[in-house]
């Protein structure tokens, strides 16, 4: 089985789900206390709907919307700050950290000036640049719980644990109700595999924070890479008590049955789930292995399900794979084919749907694009790879929400 790598999490503009959640809704409330430009810029009205598209997740759209004011002179420094904080939001990272640089570091006021800027640096991967001005924000006295979060987590992706930990544990010692310091120091020891630790930091986290359904399901996961299935199950259920309408408790909910081959359970907790109105294309995924579990023989119905996973997110590794499977077991290597290369090119690494996409190039009479891929693989590739390839692949769907939940998808 593959072992989960988890990362700490990283920085995200649009998401605030970890660290410094709050400071979505700073950039919201100073975009909007702003004076007001001439009308010739509308700075405001393109704020607030480059704000929409980006609650939507409308990442390029909101920043075409927000070049309309690239070429605007009469913006105060005020409108330029939110003009490069916004530009953050929609991922264009370099743009924003160009705007920033224009503007004075007493704008908005220093702290929240330079963590903008530190916030840029981390994204576009610069870590160090990041620790270096938070640092200097340091020795000045101004930072704040989510610089200190910010250089905790900066630190760490340096590998530097042993700096981040004082930080992180000194911010919750000053802030003992500061979420976002519990879940950084659970991605902390996630990521250095102290997983006990993790999962120590999770459990007093639920204890402060016994209606938030997010600090459930990050003690879930810790449970689950301490093989404690059955405690994880009891998490993911608490989890999905308190916020029913989101995926990742009810995926991990129903993950924990597969992995304890309670497949029966799986399928209702997935199917009520879907009927909720939850759109996860894992759920689907997941519930047409269930279906295969139970009965190899109803492919129709998995079928059914992998098609609404792939229409959901037509880049899921795992469907494209398992479908392509049953279209070669059906003698369809063409059709195949098509959901084998996008998952191969997706992720190389996977060698059993390699394996798979091989057989099925052979099938389709292209002799030498199989042995090209077969020569890629190891000499023990052939049925052991077959039949590993759906827990390689599970495993895969597993640790990939795995990072979502502890850290690696997840922002300051």
């Amino acid at each position: 089985m593959v072992k989960p790598e988890l990362s700490i999490h990283k920085c995200k503009y649009g998401r605030m789900t970890h660290y410094a959640a709050g400071l979505l809704l700073l950039a919201t409330s100073v975009s909007y206390c702003c004076a007001q430009t001439p009308e010739v810029c509308a700075a405001q009205s393109v704020f607030t709907k480059a704000d929409g598209l980006l609650k939507l997740k409308h990442y390029e759209e909101a920043e075409v919307t927000l070049d309309q004011l690239q070429e605007c002179h009469s913006l105060t420094d005020l409108e330029r700050f939110n003009l490069g904080w916004f530009y953050g939001r929609a991922r264009n990272f370099k743009t924003a950290l160009k705007i920033l640089e224009t503007v004075p570091l007493n704008v908005p006021d220093p702290s929240t000036h330079q963590y903008a800027v530190a916030l840029g640096q981390f994204e576009l991967g610069d870590s160090q640049g990041a620790v270096a001005t938070l640092k200097s924000l340091q020795a000045q006295g101004l930072l704040d719980a989510k610089g200190a979060n910010l250089l905790g987590v900066s630190y760490s992706k340096l590998g530097l644990y042993q700096d981040a930990y004082p930080i992180l544990a000194e911010e919750l010692r000053q802030n003992p109700q500061d979420l976002l310091a519990y879940l950084n120091l659970v991605a902390l020891f996630a990521d250095s595999a102290d997983f006990a630790r993790a999962a120590d930091i999770a459990n007093q986290a639920t204890l402060n924070f016994p209606h938030d359904s997010e600090v459930f399901v990050v003690l879930g996961a810790a449970d689950t890479l301490l093989g404690n299935l059955a405690k994880a199950h009891g998490d993911f259920e608490k989890a999905a008590q308190l916020s029913p309408r989101q995926a990742e408790p009810r995926f991990f909910l129903a993950l924990t049955d597969y992995k304890q081959n309670n497949f029966t359970r799986a399928i209702a907790e997935l199917k009520a789930a879907i009927a909720s109105g939850i759109i996860d294309s894992d759920l689907h995924y997941l519930l047409a292995e269930c279906i295969l579990k139970i009965d190899a023989s109803k492919t129709k119905d998995s079928l059914i399900e992998l098609n609404q996973a792939i229409e959901i997110n037509p880049k899921s590794v795992s469907a494209r794979t398992l479908r392509g499977r049953l279209l070669l077991e059906d003698h369809h290597p063409q059709q195949a084919i098509v959901d084998l290369e996008v998952a191969h090119n997706i992720d190389p690494n996977l060698h059993g749907a390699a394996y798979i996409l091989a057989r099925a190039y052979a099938a389709a009479g292209r002799k030498e694009d199989a042995n090209v891929l077969f020569a890629h693989l190891s000499t023990q590739f052939h049925r052991d790879l077959e039949d590993q390839h759906n827990m390689e692949i599970m495993d895969a769907v597993s640790e990939q929400r795995l990072k979502q939940v502890l850290g690696d998808n997840a922002s300051h």
